[in-house]
């Protein structure tokens, strides 16, 4: 209607509207949501398209990685996968001073790692959890981040790839889910971190699923502790759960991509700023 007001005639034969009255079969019937996590984010929020079918999140699944037997599996299979989401958990919300305390893997829906790489009390006498050596860790992990056949996905990996160079590795290929959402529907959601594009939103939004908070590991204020000190079972469940829900959000709006015609600005504004 707004269009024929206007006199806007190209746009309307272009988008095939007719009249401009809402006659096309995906105005009347749209898209019935495959999941119950689609149908809890509710309809009119923008272009949706239909999520993929996915299992429910499963934090039992995740598997903690402490031997070097068990990450050189997961790296095997990340590289048979050609795409692995990946994210980082440190000291510190500043990369540039962050040490790094673990790092996590998801090549699959449920198929999620996490591997501890510097937990622990600071008290030198307390005994630390069994986890590959950070150097021989960080060494084999190296070839898997830096493989040009491998996407590399993260939320927010501008973080990420901060930590990671300054323990000399230089990741790519790279997609990022909040620079995709941000693509797709810049202007949508609260302001907050990520512009309403952070992962929590995005979780709750795309999937239908509240990630686990960091909170409710780590605590708030003077009794705050490290995620260093979290144990590793809860540790891994956080940490393994982030990478599984951006490997999630990657399936689902990377395809809006091109559907929305949103791919060219991402590849060649977007991301490469990132």
């Amino acid at each position: 209607a707004f269009l024929e007001k206007h006199g806007f005639t190209s746009l309307l034969k272009r988008l095939e509207a007719g009249s401009g009255s809402p006659s096309r079969k995906t105005d009347l019937n749209p898209p019935k949501p495959t999941t119950a996590g689609a149908a809890a984010a509710g309809e009119g929020e923008g272009n949706r398209q239909p999520l993929p079918e996915m299992p429910r999140i499963d934090q039992a699944a995740y598997v903690t990685v402490q031997d070097m037997a068990s990450l050189q599996d997961w790296i095997a299979r990340a590289t048979a996968a050609r795409l692995v989401a990946v994210d980082t958990e440190t000291t510190s919300l500043d990369s540039i001073h962050a040490d790094l305390v673990g790092v996590s893997l998801a090549i699959a829906p449920n198929e999620a790692c996490y591997i501890p790489l510097a937990h622990g009390s600071d008290d030198m006498f307390a005994q630390k959890p069994q986890m590959v050596p950070i150097n021989e860790a960080l060494a084999a992990l190296k070839p898997l981040l830096e493989d040009e056949a491998v996407l590399k996905v993260f939320q927010n990996g501008k973080y990420d790839l901060n930590v990671l160079a300054r323990l000399g590795i230089n990741v790519a290929p790279i997609d990022d889910t909040m620079v995709i959402s941000f693509a797709l529907d810049a202007g949508r959601g609260e302001e907050g971190m990520g512009g309403g594009h952070g992962m929590d939103e995005l979780s709750q939004r795309h999937l239908g699923h509240t990630p686990i908070p960091f909170k409710d590991l780590c605590g708030t204020g003077k009794k705050a502790i490290s995620f260093a000190e979290v144990p590793l079972d809860r540790a891994t469940a956080y940490a393994a759960e982030d990478a599984d829900i951006t490997w999630r959000l990657h399936a689902h709006l990377k395809p809006r991509l091109a559907i929305e015609g949103g791919s060219k600005v991402y590849e060649r504004v977007d991301r490469p700023l990132i």
